[in-house]
């Protein structure tokens, strides 16, 4: 299997748990990212996110960030499926001149990918509790969330 080297780790998280799957071909259909030796380094990329920053006002500062899991499967060949789950809780920031209490929320991200072609296919995230309902009423959380992960993807198809 390649090692994963990743010189600029902003979120490569779910595009390098697919590149995974693509360079064993031998490897089963689906892996847990978690139980592979290059969790550090996709664990440090899912966690420059930053879902909470893109509130404008408010509980704009991510506090914690748990990823729970992080799967991905090969649908066919040179197309990958990941998904990943994470409980996420924003607060405000101390700088805010209205401080208000922390939104918590469990954030679900299912990507498709062409590992052939680097790029993504599809993306949905889903945001649950109150900060779900902060984060849906932002049209941009969804793009934001699929130009993070192609940008990242992107940077890894170069490595190769």
């Amino acid at each position: 299997m390649r090692q994963l080297s990743c010189r600029h780790i902003g979120p490569t998280c779910l595009s390098a748990a697919a590149f995974l799957l693509a360079s064993d071909p031998l490897m089963a259909a689906c892996i847990s990212a978690m139980n592979t030796p290059q969790w550090p380094t996709i664990a440090r990329s899912i966690h420059t996110v930053q879902l909470c920053e893109q509130i404008p006002v408010g509980p704009n500062h991510t506090a914690r960030f748990q990823i729970v899991s992080l799967d991905a499967c090969q649908t066919t060949p040179g197309i990958s499926s990941i998904v990943a789950r994470a409980f996420l809780t924003c607060e405000s920031g101390a700088d805010s001149i209205l401080p208000l209490p922390p939104v918590e929320g469990e954030v679900t991200a299912a990507i498709t990918l062409d590992t052939n072609a680097c790029m993504i296919t599809d993306t949905r995230v889903q945001i649950s509790g109150d900060l779900g309902m902060l984060l849906s009423g932002l049209d941009e959380t969804q793009q934001f969330a699929r130009d993070w992960a192609q940008t990242q993807l992107s940077s890894l198809c170069r490595l190769h």
